[in-house]
């Protein structure tokens, strides 16, 4: 029988592996014992998932370790904030992020480093993207399925909630990733307002290392941030916030999908039903959440929305746009073009509501833009 996870003996292997003890403040312990006790109790794990999941927060900790053991990073400019991509799972988010990311003047952090926010000690980078391609290698190969679904790469633009897991507060994780209703649940009434403190730090950590262009601005993106938007801005002052709009009973069908599969890696008793039924509501709360925030930003913020159907039907003319009300010079659009074409070479993700119990849609959509 695989022994159940343990807060301490997480934190003794991090330290061990480092020969570090300094986790920082210990803002952490309490979302580490709720997602542990729920992983435990709620998640249904097999073998894999539980080594899986184990090798994840041991990661984590392990970032703790070397993010407080080096000298703070130098701080993000005090001039423009931002630019955060979000709206409901499964609106096009990923595609879009790609295809901005093509600009020279957006630096989008890159899966690799969001992984490795610090370099261990006499570590080169190199070493770090070949960790994060066999992480990638093998998480395709566990669940083939997420290669049209969610597709990544160790040096492609990924999400920054990957940076929410050293404080144990991912939304990501909690609704799509694992069944730990108990834990998301909690974790949808929480102040983030620290773990994004967090999230900078680490940000000015990559950054540190590999720098902004002079003048450009940082692209982030992940759908998670719809729930705790007051949280954020209130770290990253003068964002720029892109939200993208799709009609939500396909959103919801997509996630629902997208959870599936993934937890399928993980478990071997997992129930669509289920998984339709907590993020209709999870969702439901969160797009609620997104247009009251949207109908009245704080100052400094500003507020972008671009429609799906109009990323899918014109993604050039969409990306031109936002890089003009962004104040960034235009791109050939053939670059746009090369990045749209190897997007569109993917397979088709094929789901549909019914399965998880939810109202009729469509079978499939566009492969470039649903993800």
């Amino acid at each position: 029988m695989t022994p159940p996870l343990d807060p301490a003996s997480l934190h003794a292997e991090a330290s061990a592996a480092t020969g570090l003890h300094d986790f920082g403040e210990p803002t952490h312990h309490e979302a580490l014992e709720r997602l542990v006790e729920a992983l435990n109790t709620e998640a249904r794990l097999n073998a894999r998932g539980v080594a899986e999941v184990r090798g994840t927060l041991r990661a984590a900790l392990i970032n703790r370790l070397l993010l407080h053991r080096s000298p703070a990073p130098p701080p993000i400019g005090a001039g423009t904030g931002p630019v955060v991509i979000t709206g409901p799972p499964r609106s096009g988010s990923t595609f879009l992020h790609t295809l901005l990311a093509c600009h020279g003047g957006l630096r989008a952090p890159r899966l690799w480093e969001l992984m490795h926010p610090v370099s261990p000690p006499g570590v080169p980078d190199s070493v770090l993207i070949e960790a994060t391609r066999r992480h990638v290698a093998a998480y395709y190969a566990a669940a083939p399925a997420m290669r049209d679904i969610h597709p990544m790469r160790a040096e492609g633009p990924e999400e920054c909630e990957y940076l929410m897991t050293t404080d144990f507060r991912n939304t990501v994780l909690g609704l799509i990733g694992y069944r730990v209703p108990g834990y998301a649940a909690w974790l949808l009434d929480q102040d983030l307002t620290d773990a994004y403190r967090l999230h900078r730090l680490q940000l000015r950590a990559i950054l540190a290392r590999r720098p902004m262009p002079p003048g450009g601005r940082l692209l982030l993106k992940c759908p998670s941030h719809i729930w705790h938007l007051p949280s954020l801005v209130a770290v990253h002052p003068g964002t720029t916030l892109v939200e993208l709009r799709r009609d939500r009973r396909q959103a919801t069908a997509s996630a629902c999908s997208l959870a599936l599969h993934a937890r399928r890696k993980r478990s071997d008793e997992v129930d669509p039903l289920e998984i339709g039924e907590q993020l209709d509501r999870a969702l439901r709360l969160g797009t609620s959440r997104l247009n009251s925030f949207t109908a009245a930003p704080p100052a400094g913020v500003t507020h972008v929305p671009v429609d799906y159907e109009d990323l899918v039907r014109d993604p050039v003319s969409t990306a031109r746009r936002l890089f003009g009300l962004l104040g960034l010079p235009d791109v050939p659009p053939a670059l746009l073009d090369r990045h749209i074409e190897r997007c569109a070479r993917r397979g088709r993700h094929v789901y549909s509501g019914r399965d998880f119990g939810l109202a009729p849609d469509a079978s499939a959509h566009r492969p470039a833009a649903d993800r």
